[in-house]
């Protein structure tokens, strides 16, 4: 018997998706006018379904250590591995199953506020589909959300015949799948190098399949080669929901909220003219050719008027996630490359850099006093979706939330002493994932051993006979690690020190006024 029902069995990546993140789903349906319930964050029951080696879950419940979390993924070394790594902080408040969805289904849970999955669905067989929903229907909370991603048309359109075909050329099911895949984008490549006319008439295919190869092949084989693979419309998924009583609300991709800077005037209209709401976000896949949806399900979809939204919003924090200077002042969309607009853009930003504010405290700058709460509520709103702001949890739990990603950290970084696989910590303002390197890691954690952080990662490195290269060329001597490494420290102390104080990661400013601890 297959136990794996075509699912394939190499271990998948250990990224965090922000998209998870309670915080943001918050946000993105207050975004679109729907009421996110009051429901308090830092006390949620929380379950995400596929949880591959568990590191999003994990995260989040240590960035909300009063809610309750539990994940299921059939691959046991995937469990294995998450409950090793929750046990190691000592975290009590997640619990990860080995269970298929079918048997998941039948275990005594709670009732949870969020259940996400992602990518999942596109993954599994129409059998795995049914026991998904299931669980949806029987365990979310009236009033719960679920976070759902998967691959759909148009995007996939091009792309899909190309998987298929990289699946049939992989070669013997029976043989390790790994070098098969290699095998098979070998093979690919002869489709574009023998100018083939399916490449021809599809002249962006070859980007996108040379993006493929740059990829690890554990993500490859996750995304390429399960038996069960199907791409969807909008409107699949939206049936599939409403069989389990919920309705689509909105995508957590912020920046495709803001019509006006991926639609044109004749576009807008169009959807505008479309009444069935599932048809119309098809239309909007078709016009923007969307090839992977991430969108958030509601169990009681109620719509709140503007003045309650905008209550909602003006109370809610948000906190500055990368340098001002890197942060482009026009961005590249569907419409081409847009400017901001600077009056806004500028003092909001600027005051950010201060420290984690609210909206109402952000409106109370001078700069930004006379400026309309629309305008000001739209460039907040595509900052998050750049991903360079970050909506954040209450102030009044940064404490409690910060003894806890501390533990969590803690234990990363010490992981970061021989392995470079997680590169995520968490956040107790965001109670989300901020990503960071293993030398920036090793960093902090010589900081926190009141070592001096360039040597101690140059003997962390010598310890492990791990060589540095610069310039294609390896450091032979202690000196030049040093010499090295202290520039990285110094620019890492210069722009990323600050962020990481922002998201209270580490010690140095108060997160609720930015300003610096005496």
């Amino acid at each position: 018997m297959d136990w794996t029902e075509g699912y394939v069995d190499v271990g998948y990546t250990h990224d965090f998706y922000r998209e998870l993140t309670p915080a943001l789903h918050r946000f993105a349906l207050l975004s679109r006018s729907i009421d996110p319930g009051h429901v308090n964050l830092d006390r949620i029951t929380y379950c995400e379904l596929g949880c591959g080696h568990g590191f999003s879950t994990a995260l989040l419940a240590a960035a909300h250590p009063q809610a309750e979390f539990h994940a299921n993924d059939f691959l046991p070394g995937h469990i294995s591995y998450a409950q090793n790594l929750a046990a190691e902080p000592g975290m009590k408040n997640v619990h990860f199953y080995d269970d298929s969805f079918e048997e998941f289904v039948k275990r005594d849970l709670p009732q949870f506020d969020v259940i996400t999955l992602h990518g999942v669905y596109t993954w599994v067989n129409e059998e795995n589909r049914n026991h998904i929903i299931n669980f949806l229907a029987k365990r979310l909370k009236v009033g719960g959300t679920v976070y759902i991603s998967y691959n759909c048309y148009p995007g996939w359109a091009t792309m899909a015949p190309l998987r298929q075909l990289m699946v049939m050329l992989s070669g013997n099911s029976s043989d390790p799948l790994l070098p098969r895949i290699d095998q098979a984008l070998s093979k690919i490549q002869g489709l574009f190098d023998t100018n083939s006319m399916y490449s021809r008439v599809n002249p962006m295919l070859k980007d996108r399949f040379e993006g493929v190869r740059k990829q690890t092949r554990p993500y490859i084989a996750h995304e390429y080669f399960n038996r069960d693979w199907t791409i969807f419309y909008h409107t699949d998924v939206a049936r599939d929901m409403r069989s389990a009583k919920l309705d689509y609300a909105t995508t957590v991709e912020l920046f495709e909220h803001l019509d006006n800077f991926n639609l044109t005037a004749e576009q807008q209209a169009l959807l505008q003219g479309t009444e069935n709401p599932d048809h119309r976000e098809v239309m909007r896949d078709f016009l923007t050719n969307r090839q992977f949806r991430r969108d958030l399900y509601i169990k009681g979809r109620l719509p709140l008027d503007a003045a309650e939204r905008n209550r909602q919003i003006l109370a809610t924090r948000f906190v500055l996630t990368s340098p001002d200077d890197t942060i482009k002042r026009n961005v590249l969309t569907p419409l081409g490359n847009l400017g901001l607009n600077a009056a806004v853009f500028d003092p909001l930003i600027a005051v950010l850099a201060r420290g984690p504010r609210t909206l109402a405290e952000l409106m109370q700058d001078a700069a930004l006093s006379a400026v309309n709460i629309v305008a000001v509520i739209e460039a907040i709103t595509a900052l998050v979706g750049q991903n360079h702001v970050q909506p954040c949890l209450p102030a009044a739990g940064d404490a409690e939330r910060a003894r806890s990603t501390a533990a969590f950290n803690t234990a990363i970084m010490e992981r970061a002493l021989y392995s470079n696989e997680l590169q995520f910590l968490a956040s107790p303002v965001t109670g989300g994932g901020y990503q960071i390197g293993r030398f920036e890691q090793l960093f902090l954690l010589g900081e926190q051993r009141k070592q001096d952080p360039a040597a101690f990662v140059t003997d962390c490195l010598t310890a492990r006979n791990e060589v540095l290269v610069r310039d294609g060329k390896a450091l032979a001597t202690r000196e030049e690690n040093l010499a090295h490494l202290r520039e990285r420290y110094e620019t890492f102390r210069q722009r990323t020190l600050p962020i990481l104080q922002q998201l209270g990661i580490v010690a140095g400013q108060e997160s609720g006024s930015g300003k610096k601890k005496k």
